[in-house]
């Protein structure tokens, strides 16, 4: 008998360690350097204003990387997924704990990064799949509301043929455990294939703050200009009131996908509705703001081609009782990198999608948050009218060029005078042109060069003072992806 259990139990045992070799595992990520030569990327990422004086852009000269790692372990119905990332600039510290360095000599530093840990499993016999935990989250309207952010929820995928679906809620931040002080975020997606060339899909969003995350925050200094929140002035260089209450903002939009073969043609639009009602009783805060964009993708002989144009509404100057302006994702002053006009593919106009952290543009933000130190509810969304162009080709086996050009206004005039611009004046901001090659070394490793130019526009030329320096971009990257 005690034979049988030992034989037993040790069969028991085999098959528990053979467990893990059961499961799938799988590394995926990249190794991305780059070295830049430029008078207005610095490491940074924010919007760009004229230096003092304006013509005194200075030039920088240095080299940042980003490693970035994709754990997935599990079975074929349920996964979990680990994704780290380690940015640093060469020689910036040492020693540090802190995200964003330990690039210099003995290295040495704590900087590693989770930017998702999440649970996905599917159902079984349905075609229901759930992602639980901290993961990435875009909408479907190119990232202008909120795109590549990292954020905390649920996530859900299903399908009712013809029709599929997306449903989902999030917390951006949590303030307090015991009380209804929280951000929430809470989407809905629906899309519909009427032909196999035709994809139409309608979507609602609904964004609850308690938590003042779009209020600002008590200690702040407001440099932008005047502004209100709940009836309260925020003067430049004067501490910002917190002004509690909360905000309900509601967002329907619909987003449309045509293939015709050689053309594509794709596009969205959506509003914004709702208000803030304030806890001291003070007339609410509404909001009204829209956004639209429309893109064509085309294969012209060997190179593909494309034109795209994004609308986002403003807020106008003199207006206290209602934002006109696109709230995003980035106006949560808590996140960051979360709404950007990357499907441009502009280096100095708007950030591009492969930034690392160097990313000081003409705008960060889709919405045009001209905010200074953070993109508080009671900044200034100038919104904008970005169009760009661009075509590329393989030249060879191993080798890809590409140019494009792009021009960018604001849609409002500030209500008053920017440091380091003249947005209050002119809506002019800027026109780029860009070019890179990239050859491929071997299976995914690649070396590029790029460079870009940008005319500043009329919104950068301040009357009394020098007209600024034009803007310009010179990297080299190299990349490599497994």
């Amino acid at each position: 008998m005690r034979k049988g259990l030992t034989v037993l139990f040790a069969t028991v045992l085999v098959a528990v360690l053979a467990l893990p070799a059961l499961a799938d595992h799988e590394l995926l990520g990249y190794y991305r350097s780059k070295g830049y030569v430029s008078n207005i990327k610095n490491y940074t990422s924010a919007n760009y204003v004229n230096p003092t004086p304006a013509d005194a852009s200075s030039t920088s000269s240095y080299v940042e990387q980003r490693l970035r790692l994709k754990f997935t372990t599990g079975v074929e119905n349920v996964k979990a997924v680990l994704f780290l990332e380690q940015d640093m600039m060469w020689g910036d510290a040492s020693g540090q704990v802190a995200r964003n360095q330990g690039g210099a000599i003995q290295g040495d530093s704590i900087n590693l990064e989770a930017k998702n840990a999440y649970l996905w499993f599917k159902l079984p016999n349905t075609s229901a799949d759930f992602t639980v935990g901290l993961q990435n989250v875009s909408d479907p309207y190119r990232g202008v509301f909120i795109g590549a952010a990292d954020v905390a929820g649920v996530m859900s995928t299903f399908k009712f043929e013809p029709l599929s679906f997306r449903v989902g809620g999030f917390t951006p931040w949590e303030r307090d455990t015991n009380q209804a002080d929280d951000s929430l975020i809470f989407i809905a997606e629906g899309k519909l294939a009427p032909t196999k060339n035709l994809n139409v899909g309608l979507n609602f969003y609904f964004i609850r703050d308690g938590a003042d995350a779009l209020g600002a925050t008590s200690g702040e200094t407001s440099t932008p200009g005047p502004g209100y929140l709940g009836g309260v002035q925020v003067v430049p260089g004067v501490t910002k009131i917190v002004v509690p209450g909360v905000t309900k903002i509601y967002m329907p939009g619909v987003n449309v996908d045509f293939n015709a073969g050689v053309v594509k043609v794709s596009g969205f639009a959506f509003a914004q509705f709702g208000d803030r009602v304030y806890d001291s009783g003070a007339a609410k805060t509404k909001f009204g703001g829209y956004a639209g964009d429309v893109r064509v993708d085309a294969n012209v002989g060997p190179a593909k081609v494309f034109l795209e144009g994004l609308y986002t509404s403003g807020d106008k100057p003199g207006t206290t009782d209602k934002i006109e302006g696109v709230v995003v994702a980035e106006d949560f002053k808590i996140f960051s990198s979360s709404s950007q006009p990357t499907s441009f593919d502009m280096q100095i106009l708007g950030p591009n999608g492969d930034d690392i952290n160097t990313s000081r543009n003409l705008t960060y933000t889709t919405n045009n948050n001209r905010a200074a130190g953070g993109y508080a509810m009671n900044g200034v969304r100038l919104g904008a009218t970005f169009i760009a162009a661009g075509a590329s080709m393989k030249l060879n086996d191993k080798t890809t060029a590409k140019v494009g050009a792009g021009y960018l206004r604001a849609n409002q005039l500030a209500p008053a005078a920017l440091a380091g611009t003249n947005l209050n004046v002119s809506k002019s901001m800027g026109t780029e042109i860009n070019a890179n090659v990239n050859y491929n070394i071997m299976k995914g490793l690649d070396f590029g060069l790029f460079g870009a130019y940008a005319w500043l526009g009329d919104g950068y030329k301040v009357a009394g003072s020098p007209s600024p320096d034009n803007l310009y971009a010179l990297y080299a990257r190299l990349n490599y992806a497994f």
